[in-house]
């Protein structure tokens, strides 16, 4: 049985005071290989040569990057994500991107692409579906490329050569229900797709595995329905469609529904591969315990639902004409004290504190640094 929300609550604020995201002085792990989109991408899609990828890409402008780099590395926030707090914690460099040709790959690489789904751009255009950005970086492709660049990762090293290697696979999905959400088909269309989805993800994790991967991260979705992107689609009249927090019902039941799918089928991985260790992460709780208790985490509780880096003022702050990294659109005075950063993605100050919660708990089983103990 879980532990009742205010006690998880309560776990993951003194794990964030404390500073959970320090590193450690040893490891079993040695490098980091990532597979993913947005919230996981150091850089891949800004790098991106298809020349299907229309104009200017705002991820190359600042406000992005400016809180840690000061300036564009591709990645969609300020500064960091969370798995770049899990490199630092574990004393391991940012995984770099596999589209950097000159990358140094010996500590890891990172296969994860903004607006990456779980499912085939083929399969998700035959559904009629939009698809943003319109380029083959599904897990399936990113799958190909680890195959194509395991050789070289495991030259000289044999059969076991990921002994010490911590796969973070994801996550997977919400670019999918994004497309659903955008090409105007309903949440309950969306919903009907949750288990082919997941048994991507779980047909991705076996294929890792039978790789050699130990030590896998699997995380869940964080809650659509608080997403301004997603609010500002789907905006209802009707305040019953709303939870107290300002959260859309439909949406966040969308999500629910694919995170209990997952851990269903992460459960039932691990009775089949015992060899190896598969950590549950969590999106979806960490982001409504910033919600319930945004001042804990030095959020402001006015702007939980508002765009840090975007236009058009409350309730959101987010308009599809004047997005971030376009002229004219403007960051926030202090990310720090803000929640959502473009309207799809949240802030470094947000992130620091997700990685919190999957590095000491309660919001990865096990946390991560219980299992790099050597």
């Amino acid at each position: 049985m879980r532990p009742p929300h205010a006690a998880l609550l309560l776990l993951f604020i003194l794990a964030y005071f404390r500073g959970a995201y320090s590193s450690v002085s040893q490891s079993r792990f040695t490098s980091i290989i990532s597979f993913g989109d947005s919230f996981a991408d150091t850089g891949n899609l800004v790098m991106w040569a298809d020349p299907v990828l229309p104009g200017p890409q705002p991820l190359k402008n600042l406000p992005y990057g400016e809180t840690f780099f000061g300036r564009p590395t591709g990645r969609a926030t300020d500064g960091r994500p969370v798995l770049d707090f899990i490199a630092e914690a574990l004393g391991l460099p940012f995984v770099p991107p596999y589209l950097d040709k000159g990358g140094n790959f010996s500590a890891g690489v990172n296969f994860a692409v903004v607006g990456a789904p779980a499912l085939t751009l083929t399969y998700l255009q035959g559904q009629n579906l939009t698809v943003n950005p319109p380029i083959n970086s599904s897990l399936h492709d990113q799958l190909l490329w680890f195959q194509k660049l395991k050789p070289s990762l495991c030259k000289g090293q044999g059969t076991d050569c990921f002994r010490s290697s911590l796969f973070v696979m994801g996550e997977f999905g919400a670019n999918d229900y994004r497309s659903f959400l955008v090409s105007n088909r309903t949440v309950e269309q969306a919903t009907a797709y949750v288990p082919q989805i997941v048994d991507t993800i779980s047909q991705g994790l076996e294929v890792l595995i039978r790789h050699g991967a130990k030590y896998i991260v699997v995380p869940d979705i964080f809650p659509l329905g608080c997403v301004p992107t997603v609010l500002t689609k789907l905006a209802s009249p009707n305040k019953v469609d709303y939870y107290r927090n300002g959260c859309l019902k439909s949406a966040n039941r969308l999500g629910r529904y694919h995170n209990s799918l997952l851990r269903q089928r992460i459960k039932l991985l691990r009775h089949k591969y015992p060899h190896a260790k598969i950590i549950a992460a969590e999106y979806y709780r960490p982001v409504l315990a910033f919600l319930d208790m945004p001042g804990h985490f030095g959020l402001n509780s006015n702007t939980t639902l508002l765009t840090c880096c975007g236009a058009g003022g409350p309730p959101y702050n987010y308009d599809f004409n004047s997005e971030c990294g376009w002229l004219g659109v403007m960051a926030c005075a202090d990310p720090s004290q803000a929640l959502q950063w473009d309207g799809f993605h949240l802030t470094e100050s947000a992130y620091r504190a997700v990685a919190d919660g999957w590095l000491h708990g309660p919001y990865a089983d096990p946390p991560i640094m219980h299992v790099a103990r050597p």
